[in-house]
């Protein structure tokens, strides 16, 4: 049941580039499934090990020494809504680069 969310959104974005390559001709289609897959990529590598905070701690009280510890602000999350999330930011993507490039077509 949770792949069935994944598997919509790439069905949709499929539809996109489908349709960009229709309207727009082939090298904009082209353009945005690179654009596109980058996006997906940088989503999916930060949402694999969100940044943390770092923070100083002691180990004893009273004592000069600090370490650094991170600290995580965002929970782990699992496989199949990092994949939906990725796919997400891949789908925004293509979308800005269809509603740009078709508005500034006209």
């Amino acid at each position: 049941m949770k792949y069935i969310r994944g598997m919509g959104l790439t069905i949709f974005l499929a539809a996109m580039l489908f349709a960009m390559d229709r309207m727009l001709g082939r090298q904009v289609a082209y353009f945005a499934i690179c654009f596109s897959a980058l996006w997906f990529v940088i989503a999916f590598v930060l949402l694999t090990r969100p940044p943390g905070v770092p923070e100083f701690v002691s180990r004893e009280t009273g004592s000069d020494e600090q370490y650094v510890v991170r600290r995580d602000l965002i929970p782990l999350l699992p496989l199949a809504e990092r994949l939906r999330h990725a796919l997400t930011v891949a789908c925004g993507s293509c979308l800005l680069i269809w509603l740009s490039l078709s508005l500034m077509a006209r």
